[in-house]
């Protein structure tokens, strides 16, 4: 009796220890993808943003069993939503949106503005779609659907919430600063579409004379003034 039960002690002491091992191993696992992620957001939030080294560290893994499962997740999410707000930052940073009220424009395509009245209409429509795009990806829906049907233990769902979740307040703060930062650019394009409109309804009464708009009448003038200070 008494070898059985020194038996069962060595059998309960090597499961302990045996489970103690991959606890110490799933703690060091999750302790390197925070690290990883931490070092990734840097990355992302560094002054000069490098999209290719940001995706080759997005495309490698570090971790394994589900661990592997979460990691991708945290990574496919990131990488989505970077690429969603790449796409926004490419349409306001384009040389189009800042030639759209200079002179040049006003003679290669005035006085009826075809061009530049269908380009501001697609820009618009493509960043209000852009907008909503990129506030979806702080819904917590969102976020979840990176996870979701990947017969995971709630342990490991619980800890990808860890890593991808803010806290309420901080989401609403985000998205409420995203909202404003992309409705000013939106703003910019009504007054852009306003100026265009405004020249073309008073397309006989201005002309480019060397590196100046000139108006006909000191009234028209300053209506045209009045809409630039809304810039």
């Amino acid at each position: 009796m008494k070898k059985i039960l020194i038996a069962v002690g060595v059998v309960v002491a090597l499961i302990v220890l045996l489970l103690t091992i991959i606890i110490i191993k799933d703690l060091n696992q999750e302790e390197k993808l925070r690290q990883e992620l931490n070092e990734i957001d840097s990355l992302i939030n560094f002054d000069e943003f490098d999209y290719d080294k940001v995706n080759e560290r997005l495309g490698k893994t570090i971790s394994s069993g589900d661990y592997l499962v979460v990691e991708k997740a945290a990574k496919k999410y990131l990488k989505d939503t970077i690429d969603i707000t790449l796409t926004y930052v490419n349409l306001v940073t384009d040389e189009k949106f800042s030639n759209v009220l200079t002179l040049e424009n006003y003679q290669e395509d005035g006085p009826n503005f075809i061009n530049t009245k269908l380009y501001i209409k697609e820009t618009k429509e493509q960043i209000e779609d852009n907008k909503n795009k990129i506030l979806n990806q702080f819904n917590n829906e969102t976020v979840l659907s990176y996870i979701e049907n990947k017969n995971l233990d709630s342990y490991y769902i619980d800890f990808y919430k860890s890593l991808a979740f803010s806290s309420e307040a901080e989401i609403t703060k985000n998205k409420q600063e995203i909202e404003q930062n992309i409705n000013v650019v939106i703003d910019t394009l009504n007054v852009y579409d306003e100026v265009i409109n405004f020249l073309i309804f008073n397309k006989n009464n201005w002309t480019i004379e060397g590196e100046y708009i000139v108006f006909s009448n000191e009234e028209i003038h300053e209506q045209y003034n009045e809409l630039l200070l809304k810039l």
